[in-house]
């Protein structure tokens, strides 16, 4: 077992890219060759709220990580919504409309409880933990069996959730069994389970404690586009950089505004599901300090992006109140102008 401790997903990346250059073997996979290290790693993220990865060279997309990360709170699975930030996900569903293993519906919508009613199991958590926070049960499913021998593109590679308070912190686990280190690990998954994390222990009322994630195939792809973006992180990036010195101001859940996050949430997709994209950003219906500051504004300026370019984009990034997602996005709106695409 191979253990990188990081104080963010910066510097994970860092450890991870060092890690697998020492030590990563070559192993084929169904997708193209891997470099693989030869056994299971465990990332421990001490401050797993600073999660948004800034660097030109990895290029991770900051918009389609955060809207992805919403849409999994909602419980969602379509492919529609997320098709607005990433074209390719399509590529993902067996029918083009909804995906097999999206973890958001498997977690709140999918597994039904004595056939009765659909299972919320992050709600289900947030109430073990409120009669009882030194419980040990405290465990989300993502894994379904049916999945073994199921012919579908889309088998959910993070498999569970465990969460544990002591403290007045929320500590939480995260089994994966297949962890792609450059798209999975340090890039999406990070942004999904933190935000997971960070409403769950808003919804308790404690701070968020250590985030780890169990990966027991910790692998990159030497191949093709991903195999590109591998090469280029490799060769690009800067460790010792932390963005976090830089930033003076974050936006946060908090226990007091978990009641309007989760109505702002639900209309968040009502609208989207109703009127589209262009709806959503030019209402004024929002109650909850979270999407005023960053949810909104992320979404108008990927909307300004897709409608006039990245360089308008970059003229409107100061309305994101969040540092670290002002500078994420700068970044690859940056990117995008010096390679002239959207």
């Amino acid at each position: 077992m191979y253990v990188i401790t990081a104080n963010n997903v910066n510097d994970a990346l860092f450890q991870g890219l060092r890690l697998m250059k020492a030590q990563g073997v070559a192993v084929p996979s169904r997708n193209g060759m891997t470099l693989e290290l030869p056994a299971p790693v465990t990332t421990v993220y001490k401050n797993p709220a600073q999660r948004v990865l800034v660097s030109s060279a990895r290029d991770a997309n900051p918009f389609f990580h955060f809207m992805e990360s919403l849409w999994i709170l909602a419980g969602r699975d379509d492919v529609k919504f997320l098709s607005e930030f990433n074209k390719r996900m399509v590529d993902f569903s067996d029918d083009t409309k909804t995906f097999n293993a999206a973890y958001g519906y498997r977690l709140r919508n999918q597994f039904n409880d004595s056939g009765n009613c659909d299972l919320d199991q992050i709600e289900e958590v947030i109430d073990i933990l409120t009669n009882d926070p030194n419980s040990r049960q405290a465990v989300c499913q993502i894994w379904d069996s049916a999945d073994l021998n199921k012919d579908t593109r889309d088998k959910a590679c993070n498999m569970s959730i465990v969460f544990r308070m002591r403290n007045q912190r929320l500590d939480m686990t995260v089994f994966n069994r297949s962890n792609d280190m450059i798209w999975g690990a340090y890039g999406a998954n990070v942004v999904q389970f933190s935000m997971i994390q960070e409403y769950v222990a808003a919804s308790l009322g404690v701070n968020m404690g250590t985030y780890s994630q169990v990966s027991n195939s910790f692998h990159v792809y030497t191949e093709g586009a991903a195999g590109d973006a591998y090469n280029r992180t490799n060769e690009g990036f800067q460790g010792g950089f932390n963005p976090y010195e830089s930033c003076e101001r974050l936006v946060t859940m908090s226990h007091a505004g978990m009641r309007w996050f989760n109505q702002d949430l639900k209309q968040f997709f009502d609208l989207y599901d109703d009127f589209g994209l262009a709806e959503v950003a030019i209402g004024t219906y929002w109650k909850s300090a979270y999407f005023e500051e960053l949810v909104l504004p992320m979404l108008r300026v990927y909307l300004i992006h897709k409608e006039q370019g990245p360089i308008e984009a970059i003229n409107h990034t100061g309305c994101i109140l969040a540092d670290d997602w002002c500078m994420a996005a700068s970044e690859w709106l940056v990117t995008r102008a010096k390679k002239g695409s959207k």
